[in-house]
């Protein structure tokens, strides 16, 4: 049964719920930037903080209501009962997504997810996205968890709302969920690690770790995906070094996020803290 929203739909409500709700959360919690007209960082975005990245592959699940389901009739899955969520993974003879996902996550653990959405219905996904709930409202899910495809038929990973293992099918494998509170206090204790850090090293970092993985067509195209990005807007005043520094950064982190959406089919977000660590030790 299809669920009636897109996977384009699903995964911008995800992305922008995401950032909407941090810019309201508890001060102990991270902050998403939000990149504004491929422009600006927003939400106090600060170039002296640290970052930590976190790359989202969204995935749009079919809805299985009938005990006919293979997952229920023939496997008897334990923790898999009607209405359950299945959600297809990418065929190994089409496409190297997974592997390349899998790639991703050995140079950046825990912070590499599939997202699929745990709303049943249209009306359930608009509830949540009026909430800003649709990243809560979802399983992550680990690629190194799901482990290699062992083959090139469809394989698919199915989950109930709020359940911590789901199953990769079609050879049953028990594979760990992750919800999102799970994953914003991960990123909370890699900031403190961080804290030293500056946005810039961050940045710098994610490049010297995504470029390997990416196309070498891609890498070519560099200075061109660059040059889509000017340092100032027309009519901005870019002489103060502070001011140019930050357009730099903000630079950087568009082509980053341009380079892993094309090149390794992935949405790429950065977390900061909402505070120097200093200040809040002397507040």
């Amino acid at each position: 049964m299809k669920l009636g929203f897109t996977e384009f739909s699903y995964g911008y409500a995800f992305t922008e719920n995401l950032i909407r709700s941090s810019a309201s959360g508890p001060a102990s919690a991270p902050v998403f930037p939000n990149l504004v007209q491929e422009a600006k960082l927003g939400y106090d975005v600060r170039i002296d903080m640290p970052g930590s990245p976190l790359f989202f592959q969204f995935k749009l699940p079919e809805l299985m209501v009938r005990d006919t389901a293979r997952e229920i009739a023939q496997l008897g899955l334990a923790g898999l009962s009607t209405p359950f969520f299945r959600m297809p993974l990418m065929r190994r003879d089409l496409s190297d997504q997974h592997a390349h996902l899998m790639q991703l996550e050995a140079k950046f653990p825990g912070a590499v997810y599939y997202a699929s959405p745990t709303c049943e219905s249209t009306a359930a996904f608009n509830a949540a996205y009026a909430l800003a709930q649709v990243h809560t409202s979802s399983v992550l899910i680990s690629p190194r968890a799901i482990g290699p495809l062992p083959d090139d038929k469809g394989h698919v990973v199915s989950y109930v709302a709020g359940a911590t293992i789901a199953w990769r099918c079609s050879e049953p494998r028990k594979v760990k969920v992750a919800d999102f509170a799970a994953i914003s206090n991960a990123v909370t204790e890699r900031l403190a690690q961080n804290s030293d850090d500056s946005l810039e090293e961050t940045v710098g970092q994610v490049r010297e770790k995504v470029w390997p993985l990416v196309p070498e067509g891609l890498r070519d195209a560099e200075d061109a995906i660059r040059d889509r990005f000017p340092i100032a807007p027309e009519g901005a005043d870019a002489g103060a070094e502070e001011d140019l520094r930050f357009r730099k950064v903000t630079r950087e982190i568009l082509v980053l996020r341009e380079v892993v959406r094309v090149g390794l089919g992935v949405d790429f977000v950065i977390a900061q803290p909402r505070e120097h660590k200093k200040e809040v030790e002397t507040s």
